[in-house]
């Protein structure tokens, strides 16, 4: 979670960087704005500095050969809720909901 993590990242960038011998294509990342939703904001970085250092986002690794399923991209929801926290009470929705991307 950057700004907070950057340090961290910033070195873990620099280790695979090190250990990819700066193939760029080895070392992309996607960088997630937390304040928005249905994929704006969203962008691919391979280099550390096209990082906004100012702005909330979540930062990760992007997987160049994701799991498919019928070589459709997908991903899984579950839902919850956190009622309290002294006592901790969390109540899962029992059906979860899977997505598939159509291209």
């Amino acid at each position: 979670m950057l700004p907070d993590e950057f340090g961290s990242f910033y070195s873990h960038f620099q280790k695979i960087k090190s250990a990819t011998n700066g193939d760029v294509r080895k070392n992309i990342w996607i960088v997630k704005p937390a304040n928005l939703s249905r994929g704006r904001g969203i962008y691919l970085i391979d280099d550390v500095n096209e990082v906004n250092v100012e702005d909330t986002s979540v930062i990760s690794r992007y997987i160049s050969n994701p799991l498919l399923i019928n070589g459709h991209k997908f991903d899984l929801r579950i839902y919850v809720v956190v009622t309290s926290f002294e006592p901790l009470r969390i109540y899962i929705y029992k059906e979860g909901l899977a997505r598939f991307a159509s291209e």
